[in-house]
């Protein structure tokens, strides 16, 4: 399978993709996983610009004004994706990916960039992140002391009180 550059169909800066954080939001188009009753299946299809031709003078726009940089896909090109986690980092913001894929160590070469990760398939029988039932989880990457990742599951940060 040829592995294509990230495209994106838009952006917008929202509060509740992340917890406690002013987030960016990338809509990264082509994405593989195709959950059975998607939201957002337009991110199906292939289209949009590519994002690393604009991601610096949108990240520039942005900058003092968010507090993180959400890619809504992007892992079916994980080498671009570190790039662009790369330089959001490099410009001072914190960094999330949603993912719909439900193997978290796909993401093992990206989590010294990471400082949020959602992964799981959308199964609607189950919900999304605002169910009790859910099956995806959303993930606070922290370092511990033996200089190891740590998965702190905030995914309660989503569920009505």
């Amino acid at each position: 399978m040829e592995t294509l550059p990230l495209k994106y169909t838009g952006y917008a800066v929202t509060f509740q993709e992340v917890p406690n954080e002013t987030s960016l939001i990338f809509n990264i188009s082509g994405c593989p996983y195709k959950c059975r009753g998607c939201h957002s299946q337009y991110l199906w299809e292939y289209t949009g610009e590519y994002i690393s031709e604009e991601i610096e003078q949108i990240l520039m726009q942005y900058k003092g004004l968010v507090t993180c940089v959400c890619f809504m896909g992007g892992d079916q090109n994980l080498a671009e994706l570190k790039l662009l986690l790369i330089k959001c980092k490099s410009l001072g913001f914190k960094t999330c990916v949603y993912s719909g894929s439900n193997d978290i160590s796909i993401f093992d070469d990206l989590l010294s960039l990471l400082d949020y990760l959602k992964v799981g398939e959308y199964v609607s029988e189950l919900g999304g992140l605002n169910s009790k039932d859910t099956n995806q989880r959303f993930y606070q990457i922290k370092t511990n002391k033996e200089r190891q990742f740590a998965f702190d599951d905030k995914t309660y940060l989503f569920w009505n009180k």
